[in-house]
């Protein structure tokens, strides 16, 4: 069975890792909808997803977004409102690009108390 989280725990830990202010997002498309955590100054407007490249991003003129998303949460990886993070072995969530470590793990656990 793999953990669960409230966005508001993960938030939390974007910030305290990018040591950035950081907005939650939510964009869809026809095929999916995303929950994105971003910086303030990032304008995403659409989205498409490339089997080689993976996700990539476009602002309101239709130039790609070359900042890096510090986190992307798919609709697969929410249930009930919650964020499933996956097995402690599994990759799972990646923020910026890195599997949670076990101490995000724990910070989120203590997060949620």
């Amino acid at each position: 069975m793999s953990d669960t989280v409230s966005l508001h725990a993960l938030k939390a830990l974007v910030e305290k890792k990018t040591n950035k202010k950081t907005l939650v997002k939510v964009i869809w498309n026809e095929q999916e909808k995303l929950t994105l955590f971003i910086i303030p100054n990032m304008k995403i407007q659409s989205f498409i997803y490339d089997e080689k490249e993976g996700y990539m991003f476009y602002d309101q003129e239709g130039k790609p977004v070359t900042r890096d998303i510090p986190l992307i949460v798919s609709e697969k990886n929410l249930a009930d409102g919650k964020v499933l993070l996956g097995e402690s072995g599994n990759r799972g969530l990646l923020l910026n690009h890195q599997p949670l470590t076990h101490e995000d793990r724990l910070f989120l656990q203590t997060y949620s108390l």
